[in-house]
């Protein structure tokens, strides 16, 4: 199970492996720049979407501009059986590329 917590630093140096990122953002924020890879499922459509959005098996990391709405979905899709955590700090603590435009 990936940790929950997630560290950018953890991320970017290839210590953590994530199949899939889950971005918490609306579109437009979304568009203006994403982690290479991201899904974007907004925070108000999360919970109805994002089970389907989730390979079985799949190590998922939630993102969101702060960490906070992020950690309560990733505790969510822990408690529905997916490997989840979250990018500790959110898009603030990234220092990697961003990848711009939707997905």
């Amino acid at each position: 199970m990936i940790a929950f917590e997630v560290p950018a630093w953890a991320l970017l140096c290839g210590e953590v492996a994530v199949d899939l990122v889950l971005d918490l953002r609306e579109p437009e924020a979304f568009a203006r720049g994403h982690l290479p890879g991201a899904r974007n499922i907004p925070y108000g459509r999360f919970q109805a979407e994002a089970l389907a959005a989730v390979p079985a098996g799949a190590r998922v990391l939630v993102v969101d501009p702060g960490g906070a709405r992020a950690a309560e979905l990733a505790l969510w899709l822990r408690h529905n059986g997916v490997s989840a955590g979250f990018l500790e700090g959110g898009l603030a603590a990234w220092t990697g590329p961003l990848v711009r435009g939707p997905a």
